[in-house]
């Protein structure tokens, strides 16, 4: 044999001598010779499996062996893609889809309904009220909805003055006048004109009471906490109630007090955005007036302290300051929403009785 053999020729040769056309001893290269001899011997005895009674104790002992478990989210997920990957009519995978879509989104809502300002999920809540407001027709449905989106703001400005976030309690609360008012308004549009929206109207103030009786509650148990006293005022406003306008209708009267709720909830947040950038202020000014005398390490370091103090301060003055502006926002809207509520209810006077005119003009013929 000359030259390297590859495995083709090797599996070649072993195939001539099983088949007689060439004799093992005309294999000159010695190693050649022992490979074609081994081949031929594992082919006349080849490796013999288990028997069936060896199969069948060995699969016992793995069966027995094997712990189940109950699926887990993961394998459900796993099942529901094979499922969808499998050749179905497009129209099936697209239902199936729509529904897991719609399954998360209505999860997701639902666990977002109890969220408050800076928390995760609060966009999706802001949106699924939108979405609310968008889907209903009716003044009477804009005003459920309303006064659905105001109880979520009484509920957050409870919580977040439970939790002491001041600034973002008193947004919380103007934001409820805002939607108060702007259910009343709804409800104004069509007070004249339909009597069953007189029923709504007395509904709409008992719910109002209710919240002025959560806040009390609520006031009563902060004033107990002195950390969290000053978070009380964000509640205060709802607390107190105004005196209705006589000449405003029960919704109008209902709009403007929520408007008048929403301003002054606002007030107290320019207030107090206005308190610590006037100290600030004054605090800068006293410190340029004493010029310092001579630099030394403690010096320096206090002036760090206080640059970072000062930058502090500033981050506290912009949240009060953004928090003073969206409640002005929020009160801006709710005394437009009171001005619509004043316009509708002047719009709708009240339906003259057909028979009482019928009998007048019969007196009059009469006479």
């Amino acid at each position: 044999m000359v030259g390297r053999r590859s495995a083709k020729d090797t599996a070649k040769l072993i195939e001539e001598v099983a088949r007689g056309d060439r004799l093992l001893e005309d294999i000159k290269d010695p190693q050649l010779r022992e490979t074609v001899r081994l081949a031929l011997r594992l082919h006349k005895d080849p490796f013999s499996g288990p028997d069936a009674r060896t199969r069948s104790r060995i699969r016992s002992r793995v069966l027995f062996g094997l712990h189940p478990r109950n699926a887990s989210l993961i394998d459900r997920l796993a099942v529901a893609f094979e499922l969808l990957g499998r050749p179905t009519p497009y129209a099936m995978r697209a239902l199936a889809i729509g529904l897991v879509v719609v399954a998360i989104g209505a999860s997701t809502a639902v666990v977002s309904a109890g969220t408050v300002a800076d928390d995760a999920l609060y966009s999706v809540k802001i949106t699924s009220e939108q979405m609310r407001l968008a889907l209903a027709t009716s003044p009477e449905d804009r005003a459920v909805v309303e006064l659905s989106i105001a109880e979520h703001r009484l509920a957050e400005a409870t919580a977040l003055a439970t939790l002491g976030d001041e600034d973002n309690a008193i947004v919380a609360t103007s934001e409820y006048g805002e939607h108060m008012a702007n259910a009343a308004a709804e409800l104004a549009q069509v007070e004249m004109l339909q009597p069953e929206t007189a029923t709504l109207v007395v509904q709409l103030q008992q719910r109002i009471d209710d919240h002025r009786a959560t806040a009390v509650a609520v006031l009563a148990r902060l004033a107990e906490d002195p950390t969290r006293a000053t978070a009380s005022s964000a509640l205060a406003v709802i607390a107190s109630r105004g005196s209705p306008a006589a000449d405003l209708s029960p919704a109008a009267a209902i709009a403007q007090d929520a408007a008048d709720t929403a301003d002054e909830a606002a007030t107290v947040a320019e207030r107090k955005a206005t308190a610590p950038r006037e100290a600030g202020a004054a605090e800068a000014s006293g410190a340029s007036d004493r010029a310092p005398t001579s630099v030394s390490r403690e010096t320096t370091t206090t002036g760090d302290s206080a640059r970072t103090e000062t930058t502090a301060q500033n981050e506290r003055v912009s949240k009060k300051e953004r928090a003073a502006g969206a409640a002005r926002k929020a009160a801006d809207e709710a005394k437009a929403a009171a001005k619509k509520a004043k316009e509708g209810s002047r719009r709708t006077p009240p339906p003259t009785n057909r028979n009482s005119n019928n009998r007048d003009e019969s007196n009059n013929r009469d006479d």
